[in-house]
């Protein structure tokens, strides 16, 4: 065969294979040939698919108040709202003592747009898992990840608990981000067999010995609680959390048909199902005279963990000094808070680029802020002038 008929047939070669890999996997290459930018991440969704529904509708009414029985000072609430618009917030509410404040939403967009608020998603995961230990569906969060996990029970990964999971001590290997195809972090976002992949991560530490902000546990939580009850995530979220907290229209990612939901990310819905949530944990659990979750699982997920001081089940808990939020050894990130806050019990569910769902149970304050990405939002310019302006 000559030179150029070699080339051709290797030439040929290539041209099948790449041919053949994009065909046995063509949702991930459409989603990511489709994925939108930063810019329209958080609204823009209706590219991907498929998703599963949690719930429907505009959910239970959240009471407003009027000027003359606000709790909060209109100044205070005025600056708030300025600065909110200012970082270009898409949705943002203000509540004290379970009613409104104060509510704004950028043009275009109303009380009934639903968001992809991004990791906040991960704080609802921690809910789930309270709701199914306080129903028996798992016994305790000091079992081996691998009662549920085969894939682990003949390697190292057997030594893994559930509470090491969800507090962020596991040790795995972590799935690294960038935006090419072939990186693994990327495709826990767009990929499809995501539980496979996660539960393919090697152990990198001993479990318990250090803190690391890892995708990969939260998206093998999602295994672990799926294989526990034996219901979907989003079934198990219909039955157990979103209807009885009377919330209204939600969809999560799955990375295909009938598949596994995306626990990482990828959760929509709207800033007052997030107020609900955050008013229900100010309420003790309870939702009217339903005990949704129980008052002992609030003080677990919220309770500082023991490498990670800033950090509980999924959440975080306490204040930003000094200035390490996540305590990622190899790349911690500076606390986006200008000063100390004015109480010492704020918790909040954090998403990339200053989406919050945040609570002072000292206070009766809960504040959800969705809008573009900005790893400038400053936290205690809410939060201070807030509790300043508390009436009493």
């Amino acid at each position: 065969m000559s030179r150029r008929g070699s080339l051709w047939v290797w030439f040929s070669t290539i041209v099948i294979l790449m041919a053949a890999y994009f065909a046995y996997d063509w949702r991930y290459w459409a989603r990511h040939l489709q994925s939108p930018s930063d810019e329209r991440i958080i609204f823009d969704f209706d590219w991907y698919e498929p998703k599963a529904r949690i719930g429907e509708g505009e959910g239970r009414a959240i009471p407003i108040t009027t000027a003359e029985d606000r709790t909060i000072d209109q100044a205070a609430l005025d600056q708030v709202v300025a600065y909110a618009k200012e970082l270009d917030s898409y949705a943002f509410v203000v509540a004290h003592n379970g009613k409104i404040q104060a509510e704004f939403y950028k043009d275009g967009f109303n009380a009934n747009s639903m968001f992809d608020t991004q990791s906040m998603h991960k704080g609802l995961l921690s809910i789930a898992f309270g709701i199914a230990l306080d129903k028996g569906l798992i016994p305790t969060l000091d079992m081996p990840a691998a009662t549920y996990l085969p894939e682990w029970k003949n390697d190292d990964r057997r030594a893994i608990t559930i509470r090491h999971l969800i507090s962020n001590t596991s040790g795995l290997a972590e799935a690294t981000y960038s935006e090419v195809p072939w990186s693994m972090g990327y495709q826990l976002f767009v990929g499809t067999d995501v539980d496979r992949m996660v539960l393919g991560m090697p152990q990198a530490e001993p479990p318990g010995t250090k803190f690391l902000f890892n995708h990969v546990n939260s998206q093998i939580l999602h295994a672990v609680l799926t294989r526990a009850t034996g219901m979907s995530y989003a079934d198990f979220l219909t039955r157990y959390f979103w209807g009885p907290l009377g919330n209204g229209a939600a969809q999560i990612r799955l990375d295909e048909p009938g598949g596994n939901a995306r626990t990482v990310c990828c959760f929509q819905t709207t800033a007052h199902s997030w107020l609900r949530i955050a008013q229900m944990v100010l309420d003790g659990g309870k939702v009217g005279d339903v005990q949704v979750i129980s008052p002992a699982w609030i003080s677990d997920m919220t309770t500082p963990t023991s490498l990670n001081p800033k950090f509980g089940f999924h959440m975080y808990v306490a204040q930003p000094d000094p200035p390490r939020r996540r305590d990622n050894s190899d790349r911690a990130q500076p606390t986006q808070a200008s000063e100390p806050f004015a109480a010492s019990d704020v918790r909040y569910l954090e998403g990339r680029g200053g989406q919050r769902t945040l609570w002072i149970p000292s206070k009766g304050i809960a504040v959800i802020r969705i809008g573009k990405i900005n790893f400038a939002w400053d936290d205690a310019t809410i939060i201070n002038p807030l509790i300043a302006g508390l009436k009493n």
